[in-house]
């Protein structure tokens, strides 16, 4: 039995995928879409329809959209998860849809949301990546099951059968290995997938793009410079790459300003997008050390801060340098006064706010790993990321003073829909190919990744430098 049941873990069967939306142009789309991927696709124009569907034929992943008359994308939803709970479900929502996506994540427990319009790479990335994290769950289901199983072959040997003895334990052991190799494989799907919704948040207009990415992996290199244990690393990863999710609900006027120039009267719905931010994750288990760490980001070290006015060890430890980072790079980008800042100005308005808005342990790690690492890579090992260090000759000139710290400028990710003139461009990549390096940002260049994307279907892959020199 467990042979067979091996079999059926490596069996390769087509996923099946159910599209429901009202709208016919929508569907005529999303068949465009998926036409040519190795799906079994069904299409639904309504909720009851898609239903009928379900109870007809075995589906793997439900795309719903959120508004439908008579039966709205959350109840649809609700009823499938109620009845075929083992189904992957996303929902097509809208920016207007906030309050609604929220209960719709409580009740159908879904995996994902989707903004419309949508972006025709990042949804076949969510589906392949919600499909692959389904299969590996399943995969770690039966496999357990095998090892289940092979124990109870175990505890029925007779104990003088030294040779079947050992035939088994070889077998159970090529199996732990197995599952184990299983469990690593679904671990890593879960963070591509939010490493995927963090790219999606950032594609909301006036969401910086490669922020996240940028806090999520300095905000690493600093936990584990102060000792934090590899559960309190992986939620402040989290909590980095997902960070701005709250931002989603805000206006677009709102998010065109800088920090420093929103009035009074608006700076708290401003703030409010943390508290938001925690709303849209609940429920989440594996992310709810994380939200917390978002929920707290604007507290201050004094006691001053938002929503709950901690005060020093009373702040999450986590929050505490999402803090430090997420000001620091703001500063450097203008979203905090409105012009962009050198490395040096920017540390030196963190460092005048020790014992006020930060915790001074935090600012000196900061530094520290600045001064160590001023490039980061990011690799997949396991279950963590893994920051190789590129060294530089950096280091505190004039015996420490903060006023001269020698570090080079962060560089983030950005898509081609955020590439600006006047940008300076590291390097842009095509399918790991490179296109150019070390160049200033023109509309010439622009049109010419925007058409060479056009012509080829590939995203491509731009780094730029940020803050002044």
């Amino acid at each position: 039995m467990p042979t067979d049941l091996l079999a059926s873990v490596t069996s390769d069967k087509p996923a099946a995928i159910l599209f429901v939306d009202d709208e016919a142009n929508v569907l005529k789309a999303l068949r465009r879409l998926f036409h040519n991927e190795a799906y079994v696709t069904y299409f639904a124009s309504s909720g009851a329809e898609g239903l009928e569907v379900l109870q007809q034929n075995a589906v793997d992943l439900i795309i719903s959209d959120m508004r439908m008359p008579e039966m709205s994308g959350a109840e649809f939803l609700t009823q499938a998860a109620m009845q075929w709970p083992e189904t992957i479900r996303i929902l097509l929502t809208g920016y207007a849809d906030l309050q609604s996506t929220i209960d719709a994540v409580n009740k159908g427990r879904i995996y994902y949301y989707c903004n419309k319009p949508w972006n025709d790479d990042e949804l076949k990335l969510l589906v392949s990546n919600a499909l692959e994290q389904k299969h590996f769950r399943e995969q770690r289901d039966r496999l357990s099951e095998i090892v289940y199983l092979q124990n109870k072959e175990l505890r029925d040997l007779n104990e003088h059968l030294e040779e079947k003895v050992e035939q088994r334990t070889k077998q159970l052991s090529n199996t732990m290995q197995h599952l184990d190799r299983a469990n690593k494989n679904l671990e890593k799907q879960y963070i591509d997938s939010i490493r995927a919704f963090s790219r999606i948040i950032e594609m909301r207009p006036g969401i910086k793009s490669g922020q996240s990415k940028y806090i999520a992996e300095k905000a690493l290199l600093v936990a584990r410079e102060l000792g934090m244990d590899e559960e309190e690393q992986k939620n402040i990863f989290y909590a980095g790459l997902l960070i701005q999710i709250g931002k989603m609900s805000l206006s677009d006027a709102l998010l065109a300003e800088s920090y420093f120039s929103i009035p009074l009267i608006d700076k708290s719905r401003y703030l409010r997008h943390a508290v938001e931010g925690e709303t849209l994750l609940k429920g989440q288990t594996q992310l709810k050390g994380a939200s917390t760490l978002i929920r707290h980001q604007y507290e201050r070290y004094d006691g001053s801060g938002f929503p709950d006015g901690l005060a020093k060890q009373k702040i999450p430890l986590g929050s505490r340098i999402l803090n430090v980072i997420r000001d620091y790079i703001e500063y450097l980008e203008g979203s905090m006064t409105g012009e962009g800042m050198s490395v040096n100005a920017a540390i030196n308005h963190l460092i005048t706010r020790k014992e006020s808005y930060y915790d001074p342990v935090i600012i000196d790690a900061f530094v520290k790993t600045l001064k160590e690492d001023p490039t980061v890579e990011v690799e997949e090992e396991e279950d963590l990321p893994v920051v190789r260090k590129s060294w530089k000759n950096s280091r505190l000139l004039n015996n420490g003073s903060s006023q001269n710290v020698s570090v080079a400028r962060p560089i983030v990710d950005i898509t081609w829909i955020q590439l600006k003139p006047g940008m300076e461009i590291i390097s842009v990549y095509f399918e790991g190919k490179p296109y150019i390096r070390n160049c200033i940002a023109d509309q010439k260049i622009i049109n010419n990744i925007i058409s060479l994307r056009e012509h080829t279907g590939v995203s491509p892959t731009i780094k730029i430098h940020i803050g002044e020199k």
